[in-house]
């Protein structure tokens, strides 16, 4: 066969063909969706199929969350995700702030058409195609979409990062999750090699480097924290994260270059303190005289 047949496609399988020809109409499909602020008609019929039992549900989360889910109303539908493939201008601290948003907006959609009130155990990814530049990068979210009993289907599911026996107890105990804060922060530090202790023979500290990087992250956990500020009272930040590279510098430039980020993520919640009882804590065995006698004999109530 001549080049010009291997690379047109002649005398391929026929089934890679009509394989080669679906997966180009999926990606154009998904490229519509995208543009519109959909979902393709394939993921709508996945979800129809797996919110009508059709379809066996995926979790995120363990099986002890899933036993003490049953106890507490909460029904999980199934595994949703969303992601975003975003390039970097003039700031990539925003372009971090706006890819995730965008990630998570896609991931509702999926929850809701799954008639969900919630997406629990949300993980967060991020990944570099290899060659692509350092100016752009995919954000990826997924989590289990959960019904919660007595609640009516949401427009946009609340989104948290906390798993789903915690979120029942965070409402049993009057605290309301209400959606996923992000802070980031990406800086440039530039310093001369032997200023500050860097490029000696001593163990010492690099103040310039800990002041530096400390105010990186006082920076995200301010953007965390006035993010949590637009839906609720309070963030629980399970996740932080901290990078510094250390880059080439142009030629003939002496200085050396630093970047530094820091990334926090944490479930936004509605929560009054003052409305709150302490929690009692009563004794299960009291161990006094070196007997375990059950509290119920005893006149002790608290440990």
């Amino acid at each position: 066969m001549s080049l010009f047949g291997r690379l047109s496609g002649a005398g391929r399988d026929p089934e890679e063909q009509k394989h080669r020809v679906r997966q180009r109409e999926r990606d154009q499909a998904w490229e519509t969706a995208l543009r519109n602020g959909a979902v393709p008609e394939f993921v709508k019929e996945r979800l129809e199929n797996t919110k009508a039992g059709r379809l066996p549900w995926v979790s995120t989360g363990s099986v002890g969350a899933l036993v003490a889910q049953k106890t507490h109303g909460i029904q999980p539908v199934g595994m949703v995700s969303g992601n975003c493939w975003y390039h970097y201008g003039y700031s990539w601290t925003r372009g971090h702030y706006d890819g995730w948003h965008t990630a998570i907006d896609r991931m509702q959609r999926e929850a809701a058409l799954l008639e969900a009130n919630a997406v629990v155990d949300v993980q967060m990814k991020v990944r570099r195609l290899e060659g692509a530049g350092a100016d752009q990068m995919d954000y990826g979210v997924f989590g289990t979409a959960v019904r919660i009993g007595g609640l009516a289907p949401a427009q946009a599911p609340v989104v948290a990062t906390v798993s789903a026996l915690e979120f029942a107890r965070l409402l049993e105990s009057g605290i309301l999750p209400v959606g996923l804060a992000i802070g980031a922060h990406f800086d440039w530090c530039y310093t001369y090699r032997n200023a500050g202790g860097f490029g000696t023979w001593w163990n010492q500290e690099l103040s310039f480097l800990s002041e530096f990087m400390s105010g990186v992250r006082r920076t995200a956990l301010s953007q965390l924290a006035s993010d949590g500020a637009r839906m609720g009272t309070g963030v629980l930040a399970r996740v932080q994260f901290s990078e510094l590279i250390h880059a080439e510098s142009p030629e003939n430039d002496p200085r050396e270059r630093f970047l530094g980020r820091h990334i926090a993520f944490g479930t936004a919640v509605l929560h009054e303190p003052r409305h709150h009882a302490p929690l009692g804590v009563r004794a299960v065995f009291s161990a006094k005289d070196g007997k375990m006698t059950p509290a119920a004999a005893t006149n002790e109530e608290i440990i």
